[in-house]
């Protein structure tokens, strides 16, 4: 079975009502992942106050003493660093709402998103600092799919002959328009620090995505741009300094994993021969995603952006969904941390979904029942 048909499975067990999104789109992506940041301005000072320390000669008069031999201390080889353990924790839920999950977390882990159900619609849950909290309906179904540092929230609004994308900042909703021609928008509105939002357009009605197009929002504004970017091009995710990350595509398929700048100038991203690649989330200089064998299931994947370092993370199963700016990479139930699965305590006959990890190392997601995938719960796990 190949990993598609895997995800495809996956979808059609899963007792939570799906999105009315395209199938194929769902399948692509998986879920949605989680905007983080976090600044490496620290460690840079610190290597600069570090090199500022070098010897300088001391001017003395006469011929001084000569100084004592140096002798370097013995030294025995560092240790690595066990990974540190998960603390578990359930997610309040507000009075009168059962069978919630957790979809993502801000970079700080001040601001987790999820939903509860009503028939096959999304009904929206934000919780700020562990206290719950509905939001208001615009339309029958909302579904958030990313918040930010301040709380902005972004996602997609659907109902009878209805979808668009929306932000909700202050509580206010904004629909985001899309040029003419363009009413179809997929697979989901991903939003940095700043509140830029970028997501894929195309006509409705349409199955190949031919005519797809990469639409920018910026931060407050509810006018489209289009990215002028190559044909075939397919959008995923936003940086904080406005790189954008995807893939391009042939006959609707994923081809190789891209980055492009607003101006559209890309570069393609390593790969390994015989595969096809594909980046879903990117945080500061991470992304991460997934590369696919001719016959054979995908395996997790990690840029370096700033470098250009693929690393093939083979401790995972299924593609990297979410990074945070640390490197760790979230798979549909793995988080793994320095190369590693980092083991996130489970209660008994259940399995975990994760959605999305912090700067701060929080990892939101929930549980659902073994073999039956009903949720039992959002739940946390500071790492």
């Amino acid at each position: 079975m190949n990993d598609e048909q895997n995800l495809r499975d996956r979808f059609e067990e899963i007792s939570v009502p799906p999105t009315r999104l395209e199938v194929d789109a769902l399948v692509e992506v998986g879920r949605r992942r989680a905007f983080r940041r976090r600044s490496w301005q620290a460690a840079g000072g610190v290597a600069l106050a570090t090199g500022l320390l070098v010897a300088v000669p001391t001017l003395v008069i006469g011929d001084p003493a000569p100084p004592p031999p140096v002798v370097a201390a013995p030294t025995t080889p560092a240790k690595p660093t066990p990974p540190k353990a998960c603390k578990a924790a359930t997610l309040r839920m507000p009075a009168g709402v059962t069978g919630a999950s957790a979809n993502g977390v801000d970079p700080s882990g001040r601001y987790v998103i999820g939903h509860y159900f009503k028939g096959q619609d999304f009904q929206p849950l934000l919780w700020t600092d562990g206290k719950p909290g509905k939001l208001p309906l615009e339309a029958p179904s909302m579904q958030l799919t990313s918040v930010n540092v301040n709380g902005v929230v972004a996602g997609l609004a659907e109902g009878p002959n209805l979808q668009y994308a929306f932000r909700y900042e202050n509580g206010r909703y904004t629909r985001l328009r899309t040029p003419p021609g363009l009413g179809w928008v997929y697979p989901y509105p991903a939003m940095n620090a700043a509140g830029d939002i970028v997501i894929n357009a195309k006509p409705e009605g349409e199955s190949s995505g031919e005519n797809t197009v990469g639409l920018l929002y910026k931060a407050g504004t509810s006018a489209p741009i289009k990215l002028p970017l190559p044909a075939n091009s397919y959008v995923y995710d936003i940086t904080d300094d406005g790189t954008i990350v995807g893939a391009l595509k042939k006959d609707g398929v994923n081809k190789t994993a891209y980055a492009w700048d607003r101006n559209g100038r890309g570069r393609e991203l390593k790969s390994v021969p015989g595969t096809t690649s594909i980046v879903y989330s990117a945080e500061g200089d991470w992304a991460t995603g997934g590369l696919w064998p001719k016959n054979g299931d995908a395996t997790p994947a990690r840029w370096n952006l700033r470098t250009g370092e693929l690393t093939q993370l083979k401790t995972g199963e299924g593609p990297g969904l979410a990074v945070n700016s640390d490197g760790w990479v979230l798979t549909t139930n793995e988080l793994i941390r320095d190369g590693a699965n980092v083991a996130l305590p489970t209660p008994a006959n259940q399995e975990i979904r994760t959605q999305g990890v912090s700067g701060s190392g929080l990892v939101v997601g929930h549980t659902v029942t073994v073999g039956k995938n009903a949720i039992t719960g959002p739940r946390t796990w500071q790492c």
